[in-house]
């Protein structure tokens, strides 16, 4: 029967390449996949059957166990080979524990390295969900990098583009100047964002959130934030909307944090929607928690899209755009998201096309007056 069914592929697949029978049947035991279990472990004795199933569309390889000692192939050779090809996280496997080696292998982009006499101590389990956290973190940095390398691209190309015209023209006309300048102003400003965000990505992405948390009451912050964005929403006719059900909800939070989030959620509401519509902004409470709502009359987004909202870094795009051609990074809504986290929050959104997206922020209650 091929091992590759539709029930056994619901399994983390797990490519174990190691030339010793043996060996083999030792890492299937101390793992418990001779039982049925969360596992698919496929055998490769060389790299040449650990190339068959790489290349098999029918095989997504969700780690790879790597023997060091292949018979007459280097394992390292084999390694750097993977992590050209970034296949899959490998863990490496060797019969004797030496430094040099575990050394080595982790330059060479292992993310892990385990002597097979320490199989039977080892909670394999628990060393494979440490390698695909591991994995998952270089790939967000890898992709960081690329959102920076795009993002920062573009403003600093208008920067400069601009500030090269009023150098070489000494008399242009004070209003053309003046839109030069505003341009050069907007793009800096923009320039400036992405840096913050990006910063703030890569605190969020070592699990650095020092949250300075004190007694704060958010009726009082709503209602700073809403009259922050008025101008804003004003630029596209857009009218905000406050409805705040009990004026003393207080909560203890760190309030630049929240602000951020209140921030990100009120710009996002006036770039996505059209002219001429509203915005609306609630607190209120349920049971022991309060509530912020943020919902606007919007493009809305596709169902299946809204999975991917909160992600830092998703290969798939959402459809909707700014309406009014407005820059974004699409890095806050997953911001926003680890900072309400870190509160012991919640996030939630729920959107319908062509009717708008609501935004719902559920922070706990501390206030027991109330």
């Amino acid at each position: 029967m091929n091992p590759l069914t539709r029930n056994n592929m619901k399994k983390q697949t797990i490519l174990l390449c190691d030339d010793d029978p043996v060996d083999r049947k030792l890492f299937k035991k101390y793992l418990g996949t001779v039982r049925p279990s969360d596992y698919l472990v496929l055998e490769a004795e060389n790299s040449s059957e650990l190339n068959n199933f790489l290349a098999d569309k029918n095989v997504e390889a969700d780690i790879i166990f790597l023997d060091y000692y292949l018979g007459a192939e280097n394992g390292v050779d084999i390694l750097r080979e993977l992590r050209k090809a970034n296949s899959a996280p490998v863990i490496m496997l060797t019969g004797r524990g030496d430094q040099e080696i575990a050394v080595e292998c982790m330059k060479e982009g292992a993310m892990d390295y385990i002597p097979k006499e320490t199989l039977h101590e080892t909670d394999l389990r628990k060393l494979i969900r440490q390698a695909e956290e591991k994995w998952e973190l270089e790939r967000e940095r890898d992709q960081l990098l690329g959102i920076a390398a795009h993002e920062l691209r573009n403003p600093l190309a208008v920067i400069l583009g601009y500030t090269e015209i009023l150098q070489t023209y000494d008399e242009l006309p004070a209003e053309k100047k003046s839109e030069i300048l505003n341009v050069i102003y907007e793009r800096s400003h923009h320039l400036l964002n992405i840096i913050n965000e990006l910063l703030t990505v890569t605190r969020v992405d070592k699990g650095i959130i020092n949250l300075k948390k004190k007694q704060v009451n958010l009726h009082e912050l709503l209602v700073k934030k809403v009259a922050d964005y008025q101008l804003q929403a004003a630029k596209k006719s857009i009218t905000i909307l406050y409805n705040g059900e009990t004026e003393n909800a207080e909560a203890v939070i760190d309030r630049d944090r929240i602000e951020e989030v209140v921030a990100n959620l009120l710009d996002n509401a006036i770039k996505y929607s059209p002219r001429d519509r509203k915005v609306h902004v609630s607190l209120g409470r349920t049971g022991t928690a309060i509530t912020i709502t943020i919902r606007d009359e919007g493009q809305g987004i596709k169902e299946e899209e809204l999975k991917f909202l909160f992600k830092l870094f998703s290969s798939k795009k959402i459809s909707t755009l700014p309406t009014g051609e407005e820059a974004s990074t699409g890095l806050g809504l997953a911001i926003s998201k680890k900072v309400i986290d870190a509160h012991g929050g919640e996030i939630a959104v729920e959107s319908r096309v062509g009717q708008g997206t609501s935004f719902t922020v559920i922070l706990p209650l501390t206030n027991r007056n109330l």
